[in-house]
């Protein structure tokens, strides 16, 4: 009969203690670690995760952004999707292989495995632990070994030399393509005059942030607002002064609010903001910060302009159509209530 090894055990004197073991375990340990809490949304990783990525230790956020901020983008809609899917209970394990952006801009495959240590009353999940862990080496020599299989299967080793060389000229001409690329993506979502983003990429962020807020129970808030009286700057000062204004404007409002904001330009003098995990009232302090620094400040030399607001919030279900519905109204009452000022319309928490 095979006899069974002792099982080592941890005893402590005091949680302390048991904080310190576990702390200098996760240090040493190579591979990376990490500890998520739905309900705060805070995400804890070890050094190592750091270390494995070649980040400085603890350069990053401690929110889900930074981890989906760091998937391939290529990678990115299966991870999210099977993300989903262990978290929704439609499948009993979480462990998948996939592309980690390093410092230094290259990628790293790792697999990540995770369990759930903890859920809510109702059944959601709360709280997830999980590893990465790096297998760069064995991913890669496993697609190298793909190819020279196929490669000989076609009875044709030489072909090899030929590919190689054939591919260093098609990296190089890649290179050139994506940057060719990267250069009409950029000019495609942003807007020529202000340099934020446009209408199209406003609609595919909202699209992305509406769908991570159903995933995450996240909260998700939105602004609209536009220049009072805008026409009076292109009708007495001309159209040049009008862009000016448009253009300090906006660098203003860029300054003064998060890296994770989405700030674009709706159209004419009408711009819109998202704000990823912000509730209701976070918004409106937001907008209210906002109307009284542009209220505050002169937008071109000699003149000084008001702003007004509509804010609201994203119920879980709410359609794109609904939402635009309730900021337009809540902009509307601003302006008929005097302009300068911010006006919100909460969703109905009692909608069928």
């Amino acid at each position: 009969m095979k006899t069974l090894q002792p099982v080592i055990t941890y005893r402590h004197s005091s949680l302390e203690d048991a904080d310190n073991t576990l702390n200098t375990i996760l240090d040493l340990i190579v591979e990376g670690t990490w500890d998520w809490n739905s309900n705060t949304g805070e995400v804890l990783r070890s050094p190592g995760w750091y270390r494995m990525l070649g980040y400085e230790v603890g350069t990053f956020k401690k929110d889900v952004f930074t981890w989906e901020n760091v998937i391939h983008p290529e990678d990115y809609a299966r991870v999210m999707r099977n993300f989903e899917l262990y978290t929704g209970g439609q499948i009993d394990e979480y462990c998948i292989e996939y592309r980690c952006k390093k410092a230094d801009g290259s990628y790293l495959w790792i697999t990540d495995r995770a369990l759930t240590v903890a859920r809510d009353p109702d059944g959601h999940v709360a709280r997830i632990v999980g590893a990465h862990q790096d297998i760069h080496a064995r991913k890669v020599a496993q697609m190298e070994l793909i190819e020279q299989n196929r490669l000989l299967k076609a009875g044709n080793v030489t072909l090899e030399k030929r590919l190689r060389k054939k591919a260093e000229e098609l990296e190089k001409r890649n290179a050139e393509l994506q940057d060719n690329i990267a250069q009409i993506e950029h000019i495609s979502n942003t807007d020529p005059l202000t340099g934020i983003a446009n209408r199209k990429k406003f609609e595919e962020e909202l699209s992305k942030e509406k769908s991570r807020a159903d995933r995450y129970h996240h909260s998700l808030s939105l602004a609209i607002f536009d220049i009072d009286h805008f026409k009076q700057v292109n009708d007495t000062r001309g159209h040049k002064a009008g862009d000016g204004v448009l253009q300090n404007l906006t660098a203003l409002v860029a300054a003064h609010i998060r890296d994770i904001d989405v700030f674009a330009r709706w159209g004419g003098e009408e711009f819109v903001l998202i704000f990823p995990d912000v509730p209701l009232d976070g918004a409106l302090s937001v907008a209210n910060k906002l109307r009284q620094l542009v209220s505050e400040q002169e937008m071109i030399p000699g003149l000084r302009l008001t702003c007004s607001f509509g804010v609201t919030e994203y119920q879980q279900g709410d359609s794109i159509e609904q939402l635009f519905a309730r900021i337009d109204n809540a902009l509307y009452m601003a302006k008929n209530s005097g302009r300068n000022r911010v006006e919100l319309l909460a969703p109905d928490h009692h909608k069928a």
